[in-house]
């Protein structure tokens, strides 16, 4: 078995048979299923492979990049939620440095009990944050700017650039062309709630789907998209990010990878390498 498979087995084990010791230590707990279902669409397996294919391209491209994760590395999982895509990183990465954000402070509690650590904290919808500067070699954020708005993309990679030491890197994702597609499918389908949201996405699909082409960044927060409490329509809903955009983050950032295989992801995933500003 490939090293990196048997620890998704793992991990799986630690949701279906808790609790199970990794360096003689138990690894994170798990919310219910109900709290998996409703934040992330899925529970158990499904949701926890989704993740590890993220973790797994992080690994590849890093590495290939020069920034492999190792003892001496610290991330930031922006949008942790409940830790889903953090706990991954426990192979690599001591406890110790691995730190989570989030704007919603039943998840950064969640995150703090289940993980046994205080890395977890609340954080603005806009920066700044009270993360100290130079103080992360990798940060990640799985589903997260693949629903913010315009401006707070922005002003999160800025702030992203101010707490990232040099030559420090960044892997987030973003909805993918195909979501669409996805999105106007379930159009006269009868659905309600989210994906009766989805379906009244965009007033003129094709017209957003033009837009994505020329490389504009394509977001809807139509009542029904946006999550909920903390996360409201001012900064969140639905957002699309195609790879010609990404040169908007050039003064801070440089893009090594857009990365999206349908066959494997649901989102592209966007990487970058921190900038040193003269």
């Amino acid at each position: 078995m490939h090293i990196d498979e048997a620890w998704f087995q793992e991990l799986l084990a630690s949701y279906r048979t808790p609790p199970v010791l990794y360096r003689g230590v138990p690894l994170p707990a798990f919310p219910s299923d109900e709290v998996q279902e409703n934040t992330t669409g899925q529970a158990g397996e499904p949701t926890l492979r989704e993740a590890f294919n993220f973790y797994s391209d992080c690994k590849h491209v890093f590495e290939q990049n020069g920034a492999p994760f190792n003892e001496q590395s610290a991330l930031l999982d922006f949008g942790t939620g409940w830790g889903r895509i953090a706990r991954f990183f426990l192979k690599d990465i001591p406890l110790s440095r691995i730190h989570g954000i989030d704007v919603t402070e039943v998840a950064i509690k969640s995150c703090r009990e289940m993980f046994g650590t205080e890395n977890f904290s609340v954080c603005p919808a806009f920066p700044p944050s009270r993360l100290p500067s130079s103080s992360f070699s990798h940060i990640v954020g799985y589903s997260v700017f693949s629903h913010l708005s315009e401006n707070a993309c922005l002003a999160w990679m800025q702030e992203f650039h101010r707490i990232l030491a040099p030559g420090g890197v960044v892997s987030v994702t973003t909805r993918g062309y195909p979501f669409f597609d996805f999105c106007e499918s379930l159009k006269g389908a009868g659905h309600d709630g989210y994906l009766g949201a989805l379906s009244e996405l965009f007033d003129d699909f094709d017209d957003a789907r033009a837009r994505y082409r020329r490389g504009e960044f394509v977001h809807s927060n139509r009542l029904g998209v946006s999550g909920g409490g903390a996360m409201n329509d001012s900064f969140y809903g639905e957002t699309f990010i195609p790879q010609a955009y990404l040169k908007r983050y050039s003064e801070w950032f440089d893009v090594l990878e857009f990365r999206f295989i349908p066959e494997r992801h649901t989102h592209p995933t966007l990487f970058f390498r921190r900038k040193r500003l003269v």
